[in-house]
C-alpha cells in the first residue's frame, strides 16, 4: 500500500501512524510541527517518511510529485482545526480547510481518499441530523469543509481520485490531542489539581459527541481495509452530552463535586446530534470505549507524558 498522510503532525495523525503496518510505504506531509521527525524516530516509525510541505503553495505540491504522483490511497488530516479561529479569520480557515485540498487534487492522482470532514457542516441546525439534510452554514470553519466536501466530489469526477470518503467527524480525545481541548483540561483540573472549580464558555448546553481516539482509528482501518462504494457519512460516539453534562460526569469520575461558572459565548452552538446510521450498519462500527475509560486512559497517557497536559 502507498499511502499519503497530510496533516500527520496532528493529533488524529499521531495515532493513525502509530497503528500502520511497517510493510506499507507511508508519506507523511507536516508543515508547522517541526519536531514531528523526531516523533517518528521516537516511536521507530522508519517506515514512516516525512515531508515538510506548505500544501497551501502550488509549487509545493511538487515536493510530494517528486516522490510519487499516484498513491494507492490518502488520509486526509491537514486542516485548520479550531472553529473558534474561523470567525476572526476566514481567509486564514479558508486556505488550511479548502485551498490546500484543491492544490495537492490538481497536481496528485489517488485510489481512495478518505477526507475528514466535520459535523459542523450542520451548524445552524437542531435536533437529528445525517448527509440527507440540507445544510446552510454560516461559521467559516463549517463553510470551508462544505466546500472541500464539494471540490471532492469534482476531483472524483475529473479522476483525480476513484473513491471518496468524506467522513463527517464529530470529534475525538486521546493522547496528543491539544492542551486547549476540554477533555485535556478536565482531566487536568480534576485529575491532577483536584480542583472542582471549572468556568465553561457559553451556557453550557452545547453538545459534544467526541469518542476516544482507538475508535476512530479503528474506523479509518474499516474504510481502508474493506471495498465499498464512495460514500459521505457522520461518525460519532452516540453519546451526545451538553458540556454541563460532560463536566459534571468528568468530576464524578475524579470523586469530585463540581463546581462550574459560565462565561460568554461561543462561536459554535450545536443543538444538533447525528441520526445518521450508515456506518453502524455497513460496516458494524460501534465505538467500544466508554466516556469513562477513555478519560482514565488519557489521565494515564498524561501522568506519563506531562508535558503534553500544559
Amino acid at each position: 500500500m502507498n499511502l499519503l498522510v497530510t496533516g500527520a503532525s496532528g493529533f488524529i495523525g499521531k495515532n493513525f501512524l502509530l497503528s500502520v503496518k511497517k510493510e506499507w510505504e507511508v508519506l507523511a506531509t507536516y508543515w508547522k510541527s517541526i519536531h514531528f521527525p523526531d516523533f517518528l524516530a521516537h516511536q521507530k516509525l522508519n517506515h514512516v517518511v516525512p515531508l515538510r510541505v506548505d500544501l497551501s503553495a502550488m509549487d509545493e505540491i511538487d515536493k510530494i510529485a517528486a516522490i510519487a504522483r499516484d498513491f494507492d490511497c490518502c488520509v486526509y488530516l491537514a486542516a485548520n482545526g479550531d472553529p473558534a479561529v474561523s470567525v476572526n479569520r476566514p481567509a486564514f480557515d479558508l486556505v488550511s480547510n479548502t485551498l490546500t485540498l484543491v492544490n495537492l487534487l490538481e497536481k496528485i492522482r489517488f485510489g481512495t481518499v478518505i477526507y475528514f470532514s466535520s459535523g459542523a457542516v450542520y451548524d445552524g441546525l437542531k435536533g437529528g441530523v445525517s448527509p440527507k439534510v440540507m445544510v446552510t452554514p454560516k461559521l467559516p470553519y463549517a463553510i470551508s469543509n462544505l466546500a472541500s466536501e464539494s471540490y471532492l466530489k469534482h476531483f472524483q469526477s475529473t479522476k483525480q481520485s476513484q473513491q471518496v470518503f468524506v467522513v463527517r467527524f464529530f470529534g475525538a480525545y486521546g493522547p496528543y490531542e491539544p492542551p486547549r481541548k476540554i477533555y485535556s483540561r478536565l482531566v487536568k483540573r480534576f485529575g491532577f489539581e483536584r480542583n472542582p472549580q471549572f468556568t465553561i464558555r457559553g451556557d453550557g448546553q452545547n453538545r459534544i459527541d467526541a469518542m476516544y481516539i482507538d475508535d476512530a482509528i479503528r474506523a479509518i482501518w474499516m474504510l481502508l481495509e474493506r471495498s465499498e462504494p464512495s460514500a459521505t457519512f457522520d461518525l460519532y460516539s452516540g453519546q451526545a452530552l451538553t458540556l454541563t453534562q460532560l463536566v459534571i460526569k468528568a468530576a464524578t469520575l475524579f470523586h469530585l463535586e463540581p463546581e462550574i461558572t459560565y462565561e460568554g459565548n461561543v462561536p459554535e452552538y450545536i443543538e444538533f446530534y447525528s441520526r445518521d446510521r450508515y456506518f453502524f450498519v455497513r460496516y458494524g462500527f460501534t465505538p467500544a470505549v466508554t466516556l469513562e475509560e477513555g478519560l482514565m486512559r488519557l489521565y494515564t497517557y498524561l501522568q506519563k507524558s506531562p508535558g503534553q497536559g500544559s
